[in-house]
């Protein structure tokens, strides 16, 4: 999360400086050239992040799943002490199963926006597209991290 902070701040800033010069760029072409460069150096950098936010995704999944193999292998050995139950262990694989499908399910409409704000011609709406595409972009990452956080916690019990 801490590597994120600069990259957010980054962003935010860069879509704030850009949303003043993007008016400009249907007056002077060459404003227009540098309005869609910026633009398009935007487009890679929310790509970038959505890599990087898939990769931590990816990582806490993972350190979920280790945790929950972890408690079925206790479950199974005889004689250790306060186990979760096996409904429990059940329960919790099939939530990390489902995040895991719904945050594949996610990549899809992402890349096909991604796209979308590439082949926009307008410097207005391509701005906008962005700024829409940056938010979804956080708030999908902190709604997963807040449920996969969850499941650990549970787990943690």
């Amino acid at each position: 999360m801490k590597l994120l902070r600069p990259v957010i701040a980054s962003l935010l800033l860069s879509t704030v400086l850009l949303a003043s010069t993007a008016r400009w760029a249907a007056t002077d072409p060459l404003r227009k050239e540098w309005t869609q460069a910026i633009q398009q150096k935007q487009i890679n950098e929310l790509n970038q992040r959505e890599q990087l936010d898939n990769l931590n995704r990816a990582l806490e999944l993972n350190q979920t799943q280790r945790q929950l193999d972890q408690l079925r292998n206790q479950a199974a050995s005889p004689g250790l002490a306060a186990q979760p139950p096996a409904q429990q262990l059940s329960e919790t694989q099939k939530q990390l199963d489902q995040l895991k499908l719904e945050q594949q399910l996610n990549r899809v409409p992402q890349e096909l926006k991604l796209d979308q704000i590439q082949r926009e011609q307008s410097p207005f709406r391509r701005q906008e597209q962005i700024r829409e595409l940056q938010l979804q972009q956080q708030m999908q990452f902190l709604q997963d991290q807040s449920r996969t956080k969850l499941m650990q916690q549970n787990l943690n019990r």
